[in-house]
């Protein structure tokens, strides 16, 4: 199954910018210069490849950034990432060789990253992994323009640059949209999902048909649809990759429309 690299929703609502800037204000006191903040309900697939966050926040980073990370697979290259997520402690990152960091006895770190961010001063900082809740994964990255103090790499900034990520996700999930919590790498269609979820419940294709009130054959082009987007080879196969991305769990904001 293909990774979808659908562009993220950059945070627009003015209380979210709000506990953004707020959070850019604390890492300043760390003497770094930008912010980065993203979330994925679902972070990897069944395979494991990173899946593009839905939601993208950030603070002195060029445009430009977004645009590679999101749309032209930087997201999925960068070793940073993969690295945050498999640690429940702050992750030192460093592209620069002369630096010692999380990133120092790694090869094949690829160019194109690494070329980027050391040109644009955006090359060390520290992420933090952080639990949605329930489901899903932020990171909260600070970035330094130079190379910080080695005091600044020290036990006691690790722990505030956690307490203040923990924070901001904290206050970021409770104003965070139904849609924000729909993975990007599978889109199915409501009737689809509904489909899957009764299916899902135990109903055989005759009582799905009945339920939604369509004909066995089209109950069967949707699961055969579902099954296709979800790159799986079999009923069970289906349904439990989309338990995976949380396609069963109930969505108010479905409607279906056929």
């Amino acid at each position: 199954m293909q990774v979808m690299n659908a562009k993220p929703k950059t945070l627009s609502n003015s209380e979210l910018d709000r506990k953004v800037d707020r959070a850019a204000r604390s890492v300043a006191k760390f003497g770094m210069q930008a912010l980065i903040y993203d979330f994925s309900p679902v972070p990897f697939t069944p395979e494991g490849e990173l899946i593009t966050p839905t939601l993208l926040a950030s603070r002195n980073i060029p445009g430009e950034m977004a645009q590679l990370w999101c749309n032209d697979g930087f997201y999925q290259l960068d070793p940073v990432q993969k690295i945050a997520l498999a640690r429940a402690r702050p992750v030192y990152w460093s592209y620069h060789a002369d630096e010692s960091s999380e990133l120092s006895n790694r090869r094949n770190i690829p160019a194109e990253v690494a070329d980027f961010l050391r040109e644009r001063k955006l090359a060390r900082g520290i992420t933090v992994a952080v639990r949605g809740g329930t489901r899903g994964l932020a990171t909260v990255t600070g970035i330094w323009n130079e190379r910080p103090p080695e005091r600044r790499l020290d036990n006691e900034l690790a722990a505030a640059f956690t307490l203040m990520a923990h924070e901001l996700q904290d206050e970021i999930m409770a104003s965070i949209s139904d849609e924000a919590m729909m993975t990007t790498a599978v889109r199915l269609t409501p009737r689809e999902m509904e489909c899957l979820r009764l299916c899902a419940d135990g109903q055989p294709d005759k009582q799905v048909a009945h339920a939604l009130d369509r004909s066995l054959s089209t109950v069967i082009m949707h699961m055969q649809s579902a099954m296709k987007k979800l790159g799986a080879r079999n009923r069970a196969q289906t349904l439990a990759r989309a338990a995976h991305y949380g396609l069963l769990d109930p969505v108010p904001s479905c409607r279906p429309n056929l």
